[in-house]
């Protein structure tokens, strides 16, 4: 999948089974993102309201260096995830010419997190997903 999107094949995702040593032992190195999944409950519901209250009225100083975006298209969390990964990792990542992912992230670089949702939102993604059917 990463080779679709353009990055270069030396890298890639695997399941984390858990947290203790000897899972995480199993663990190809180096690792540069964990993605996270996690049941969302009421109580983190409430926290994540909250938050966001919070944020909306004493503001976020968030670094330029951290690439972000919202999310902002139903059921796309690990892609949103995926994005994230990547982008914050470009000096490790190595794009294969003419990425349709590195060429978003540039694209993108200078927009606000919801900026970046928006352009995502009509991006055409089938260029991001195409598949190389020969």
């Amino acid at each position: 999948f990463l080779k679709q999107l353009g990055l270069h094949p030396n890298w890639q995702f695997v399941d984390v089974y858990g947290m203790d040593p000897e899972l995480l032992s199993m663990v190809p190195r180096p690792v540069c993102a964990v993605l996270l999944l996690f049941p969302i409950t009421e109580k983190y519901e409430v926290f994540r309201t909250e938050e966001e209250e919070k944020i909306k009225s004493q503001g976020q100083d968030v670094t330029s260096s951290v690439y972000f975006m919202k999310q902002t298209i139903s059921n796309a969390c690990g892609t949103i995830g995926l994005i994230h990964a990547i982008a914050n990792n470009k000096d490790k990542m190595h794009f294969e010419s003419g990425s349709t992912l590195k060429k978003f992230l540039e694209e993108s670089a200078s927009m606000s997190p919801e900026e970046r949702a928006r352009y995502l939102e009509n991006y055409d993604v089938g260029t991001f997903f195409c598949l190389d059917l020969i």
